[in-house]
């Protein structure tokens, strides 16, 4: 399926959130995730469902003070 991913065109397979995270960003996952512009929560992400052409944007999780 095509999906973007920050605006870059991704051909993937996954068709879970969780899935296309594990494969984009590794393990670690200390990103914030939305999807159509919708910010999904970390407890949802095995549950969203990904569809032709979703744009995901990651953003990096960052502590500041």
């Amino acid at each position: 399926m095509q999906l973007y991913v920050n605006d870059e065109p991704v051909q993937s397979e996954h068709n879970t959130l969780s899935a296309l995270l594990e494969n984009y960003v590794g393990a670690e996952q200390r990103v914030a995730v939305a999807v159509n512009q919708q910010v999904v929560p970390r407890s949802m992400w095995s549950d969203c469902l990904l569809k032709d052409n979703d744009r995901i944007d990651i953003f990096e999780s960052i502590a500041g003070g």
